[in-house]
């Protein structure tokens, strides 16, 4: 195994600043054409209009870098455009949740929610910060017949397997909705390594490994991803960025808990979603624009190419820093 120095840039292959918030849209399986939104001071289920701000979320991550739930998934707010209030956890399974005025400078954990996982592309849970086994459910009553109807409120319960517990956070603008979560008009980037400058970093049957560099392989386009880095930067205050393959839309992913020598994953991309494990930062110039490409939260963690039949990519704890 040889431990190398990347170069990553503007490829040969071709092809909280200020900024104003997005809002977002909820909806659960059970139909998708019904959205959270206030009416008369509660949560509920309506149909779904762009042009009704009671329907728009603020999704407020501030407390997502330091707060987590027993997963590890970071937690966040939803906030409602036009009223000001945050979805606060019920009384108890079966009982609505309620709807409180959000106060940015007060920390509630009643106000805090995680997500299972990933809520791009996919279904998932909202659940309770400190108790992830009750979540939001648009659960019928009788009244409704067992189907979801206009204003059927919004309840916690146990994990059932329900379409009525999956859902979905998307942004209200569907160009940010695509698989390359908006990204498709950034110019892709090669990255390759100092010892073998021949080779790029590609996919191959859902890994993440080098190849003959290729202008015509799809697989070995990048998009680098940088607005994280106006929120997340590393122990060296260089910014946080994630690579996405430009094919497939998924992230590269290394996290501390892999470890020395685990081959690096590729996950589904949300950028509505700070996940920590899917961000990079790069250490400053070693010479020839070549740097070590490293986990955001751990420095010394960083990519490794293991030379063998599969020249896969791994975690290195000895990733070079000067």
């Amino acid at each position: 195994m040889s431990h190398f120095w990347w170069n990553r840039g503007r490829s040969q292959l071709g092809g909280d600043g200020g900024e104003q918030q997005s809002t977002f849209k909820v909806f659960c399986k059970a139909d998708e054409g019904r959205c959270l939104a206030i009416r008369d001071g509660a949560l509920v289920l309506t149909p779904a209009d762009p042009a009704d701000e009671h329907q728009h979320w603020f999704k407020d991550a501030r407390l997502s870098l330091c707060v987590k739930d027993e997963e590890g998934n970071p937690v966040f707010s939803l906030v409602n455009k036009a009223t000001g209030l945050t979805v606060q956890h019920s009384l108890g399974p079966y009982r609505p949740v309620r709807l409180v005025k959000f106060n940015p400078d007060r920390f509630d954990q009643s106000v805090l929610w995680t997500e299972s996982g990933h809520l791009g592309r996919y279904f998932g849970c909202i659940r309770m910060m400190h108790d992830i086994d009750l979540g939001l459910d648009a659960l019928p009553s009788d009244l409704d017949g067992g189907g979801v109807r206009d204003h059927t409120t919004i309840t916690l319960t146990e994990w059932a397997e329900r379409d009525t517990q999956r859902w979905k956070i998307l942004n209200w603008n569907d160009k940010t909705n695509t698989t390359l979560a908006g990204l498709e008009a950034e110019p892709s980037c090669r990255i390759y390594c100092k010892v073998e400058e021949r080779l790029s970093v590609t996919v191959r049957n859902g890994a993440v490994c080098l190849a003959p560099t290729d202008p015509n392989d799809k697989y070995q386009h990048w998009i680098q991803d940088k607005r994280p880095g106006n929120r997340v930067k590393d122990v060296d205050a260089y910014p946080a960025f994630a690579l996405i393959n430009k094919v497939m839309g998924d992230a590269i992913k290394g996290c501390k808990s892999m470890g020395h020598g685990h081959p690096l994953k590729l996950v589904p991309y949300n950028p509505f979603y700070l996940d920590i494990s899917v961000l990079w930062t790069t250490s400053h110039d070693m010479g020839h624009g070549f740097s070590c490409i490293h986990l955001v939260d751990r420095t010394s963690l960083g990519f490794e190419g293991v030379f063998d039949d599969n020249t896969s990519i791994v975690l290195s704890e000895d990733c070079p820093l000067v």
